[in-house]
């Protein structure tokens, strides 16, 4: 039976030796765990919701967690804050019916995970840093303060040095890299087989509103995007953008802008550039990245990601607040919007020699992209769940 599109499930959800909580990108926290442990998903987009013994037991029992000072206190009022810790409190009584040795999550920035990871130690909770964590916009008003991880696997020292400045509690970082990374990249391929002279990737903001951030971030691609089709012209190179968002999804058509995403790109860089479509789940962009000589975006983590590998990247920031540049190195990013400047940039870029780039970037890359030297990133994680789970163990002896 489904209620406002979820799905009504009679009885306790099944036992588990790991639950994943939140279906998004399970595929990748699935090859980043013990193949010997039974596995069970905790749907959250939307969430299933189960009525079962155990887990209206535990929801009576764990009511007393709720706080209304904290309710009172929400942003966005106390009948928000109220429902927020209520659906925490449930989703808690569900994992703990569970019976899970561990929960882990690739979604380290979820406040109900923050809330029960600050709450409940029947089991140890993990999560693995999906992308770049910038500091706030200065129009950003979500509050951050609650966020709250037992254990995080983040990408580098980068996230272990910002993420206490910016209010975030971690008990426990292991800065191993990048999972999808280790798992998308061909680590038998060279670096130097470049199909494309230059990648674009895409910033798309989709059908999410039309907020001031959104407005930023689409001006400032614009900007870029013009440049570079100017740029692709002029140095007749070989060039391709990989699109963000699946074709006909709820963010391939943004009413703001008037247009689809592919229409974007066609109208704006004509036929000199491929238009490549993204292959959500099989995340092609990582093999175009690898391909490319150069990759270029306003904002996207996955350039981090190529970063790390050694591949010459740039960040275009036009947006003028400098919010989520500011922690990335000068030597990834420019500001300059006179077109002349910004072609000479690149120019320099591509014709640098990847030695060259490496040698005066590899301080910045490790401490972005920390990963592991004798192992890939998604066996170093594997191999620490095991060790975090054993130790939660020994610990209830």
């Amino acid at each position: 039976m489904k209620v406002l599109g979820r799905d009504i499930r009679l009885g306790d959800p099944e036992s588990a030796d790991i639950v994943i909580f939140d279906e998004t990108d399970n595929y990748h926290v699935r090859k980043a765990l013990n193949k010997n442990y039974s596995i069970a998903i905790f749907n959250r987009r939307p969430e299933d919701i189960w009525i079962g013994f155990r887990v209206v037991l535990y929801f009576f029992r764990f009511l007393s967690q709720f706080s209304f000072k904290e309710a009172i206190k929400h942003r966005r009022g106390f009948l928000i804050g109220a429902l927020s810790q209520l659906r925490s409190i449930y989703a808690e009584s569900c994992l703990v019916a569970m019976k899970p040795k561990a929960v882990v999550t690739f979604i380290d920035n979820d406040s109900n995970f923050h809330w029960i990871s600050k709450r409940c130690r029947r089991f140890p909770l993990i999560a693995i840093q999906n992308g770049f964590r910038p500091r706030p916009a200065p129009y950003d008003t979500n509050d951050y303060s609650g966020y709250y991880l037992q254990h995080l696997f983040c990408m580098g020292r980068h996230a272990v040095e910002l993420f206490p400045k910016m209010g975030y509690q971690v008990e426990n970082f292991y800065p191993v890299g990048s999972l999808r990374a280790s798992l998308n990249f061909d680590q038998q391929q060279s670096n130097f087989n470049d199909k494309y002279d230059m990648l674009v990737v895409s910033s798309w903001y989709g059908n999410c509103g039309y907020q001031q951030d959104a407005q930023d971030v689409m001006r400032s691609m614009k900007i870029m995007d013009h440049f570079l089709s100017k740029y692709i012209k002029d140095r007749a190179i070989k060039a391709a953008v990989i699109l963000r968002r699946d074709r006909d999804s709820e963010h391939w058509f943004m009413p703001e802008i008037g247009m689809s995403e592919d229409n974007y790109y066609r109208e704006i860089y004509g036929d000199c550039i491929e238009i490549i479509e993204n292959t959500y789940p099989k995340r092609n962009i990582f093999p175009l990245m690898q391909e490319s000589h150069i990759i270029v975006t306003c904002l996207c983590s996955a350039l981090i990601d190529a970063f790390g590998i050694g591949k010459k990247v740039l960040f275009c920031d036009f947006i003028g607040s400098d919010w989520y540049y500011q922690d990335l190195p000068s030597s990834i990013v420019t500001h300059n919007s006179n077109y002349d400047s910004f072609a000479e940039r690149l120019d320099e870029l591509r014709k640098m020699p990847q030695a060259e780039y490496l040698q005066a970037n590899q301080e910045n890359q490790k401490y972005y992209i920390s990963n592991p030297q004798d192992k890939p990133t998604y066996q170093a994680i594997a191999e620490k769940i095991d060790q975090i789970i054993e130790n939660a163990k020994l610990m209830r002896i």
